[in-house]
């Protein structure tokens, strides 16, 4: 699912629905704003016309990702040349997305920069980066640039409430964090979701560990339980659950 820069969202689809699209954009921004998700769901658009991640492959696409030793280098950049001269099979274009493309090679450009000035009718070259100018000047020149904003700190805190059913203090929390970045708040929202989980999963084995003689420990049973519940439903702080936990077992016979 995508979320924030929806003007960008309406103008691409009406751009691929009147096959209207350019042939080389640069998508530029911070990092954690979208612009390699939003580039995903253009190419699922392009091919089955939804404009959502699907679980099906993806024939008239290509993503090009930096080396084992971190560049995108001549050889990469041949292939990508050969790969967009091809007749498509599904959609109406040939989709190449070079994602970190401040990695290309001086070489890479310049092979690149003879695709750009002169695309097949079917190519759609897509190169995404966060600083335009650590790309060479005459590629740079001739990319149609489009720019990922990042998000105010309410619009993150409705995207939350509305898709992620949060409290009100978890959101605030997060969306503070995030700095404006939707990327950087999903993936804090996993990390306390999975700090949750892990402390849940602590209390459930204290839990059975107390429930063989569950009538001797009933009372220590009933406030674990209890706990564990307060834990699941609520962003409660794992410290202080921990040490109330501690201080519980403490008192236990």
């Amino acid at each position: 699912m995508f979320f924030g820069n929806e003007h960008l969202v309406k103008i691409f689809k009406n751009l691929a629905a009147n096959n209207e699209l350019g042939q080389a954009y640069l998508f530029f921004g911070d990092a954690q704003i979208g612009k390699f998700l939003f580039t995903q769901h253009l190419a699922y658009f392009l091919e089955y016309n939804e404009w959502q991640i699907l679980p099906r492959l993806l024939i008239d696409a290509q993503i090009i990702l930096p080396d084992e030793k971190g560049i995108i280098g001549i050889d990469t950049a041949i292939a990508i040349r050969q790969f967009l001269f091809q007749k498509p099979l599904r959609s109406k274009r040939r989709l190449a997305v070079i994602n970190e493309a401040a990695q290309l090679t001086p070489e890479a450009q310049a092979s690149l920069l003879k695709i750009v000035e002169e695309p097949p009718t079917q190519a759609l070259l897509i190169f995404i980066i966060q600083e335009p100018s650590l790309l060479l000047p005459p590629l740079l020149s001739r990319l149609t640039k489009v720019y990922f904003s990042r998000l105010s700190q309410k619009t993150i805190e409705e995207i939350l409430q509305k898709h992620y059913h949060l409290n009100e203090s978890r959101v605030q929390k997060i969306a503070e964090k995030s700095f404006g970045r939707i990327g950087r708040a999903l993936a804090l929202l996993s990390e306390t979701e999975n700090q949750t989980g892990n402390l849940s999963q602590e209390v459930e084995e204290k839990i059975l560990f107390f429930w063989e003689n569950k009538f001797k420990n009933y009372k220590i049973l009933k406030e674990l339980l209890e706990r564990n519940s307060l834990i699941k439903r609520y962003n409660l702080n794992e410290n202080l659950q921990r040490k109330a936990i501690e201080y519980l077992l403490k008192k236990s016979p």
